[in-house]
């Protein structure tokens, strides 16, 4: 376990991800989603070469979003990576035929079964949040050694701020799967709309207004 290293959130910048952080993105998302009740459902946790396909695909995700122009953004302090958010725009995220390239690359490194289930989750998302322009978080995580600081709230304000800045959005969606992610966004100021079971894995689609 890293030892905690303490860092006053004043001390903290938010900037947008460069392209030279993409491998340390990935690598902290891995930290953060691999006991995921989701992602191990997605990613079939009982296969040998589970951690190999759950690093491929977020790989992949980081790049289709970087492609995408979809938001990154990097909680930094001197030249440590703290914490990152990934944001999606929904009718730019969701089907293969707006991402060939990820899709491709999904079926290459993932297989077809977590593909599928990808989509499928994709999918279920979007018909909850059709009636309103909206921004999903679709990756969020804190170093471990940096956690219970700030950082999260800090990076879910940057994702609100974000949205407002590129207009043309009505809400900041989330979809979470356990009871901790659950009351750590209620602290942020999303409040849950849909009860939603992904797979099997039961969880919830939290939303909040962007103004």
């Amino acid at each position: 376990m890293p030892t905690e290293v303490a860092v006053s959130t004043q001390d903290v910048e938010l900037v947008e991800l460069d392209v030279c952080q993409l491998n340390s993105v990935a690598s902290l998302l891995f930290q953060t989603y691999q006991n995921d009740a989701l992602m191990q459902r997605i990613f079939q946790v009982d296969k040998a070469d589970y951690e190999k396909r759950l690093r491929a695909a977020i790989r992949e995700e980081l790049i289709a979003q970087w492609d995408n122009e979809q938001p990154i953004i990097a909680a930094m302090h001197d030249d440590a990576l703290l914490g990152v958010v990934c944001l999606s725009k929904v009718e730019q995220q969701f089907g293969p035929t707006s991402r060939w390239n990820w899709y491709i690359s999904m079926l290459l490194t993932a297989g077809w079964v977590s593909t599928r289930y990808v989509l499928e989750k994709e999918r279920q998302i979007k018909s909850l949040l059709k009636d309103q322009p909206c921004y999903l978080i679709s990756f969020i995580g804190v170093a471990e050694q940096y956690q219970q600081q700030g950082i999260g709230r800090l990076l879910c304000q940057a994702a609100l701020q974000e949205s407002v800045e590129r207009g043309n959005v009505k809400q900041l969606a989330v979809f979470i799967s356990d009871q901790q992610q659950h009351q750590f966004f209620k602290h942020c100021g999303f409040s849950q709309q849909h009860a939603l079971d992904v797979h099997d894995v039961p969880g919830a689609l939290l939303t909040l207004a962007v103004d």
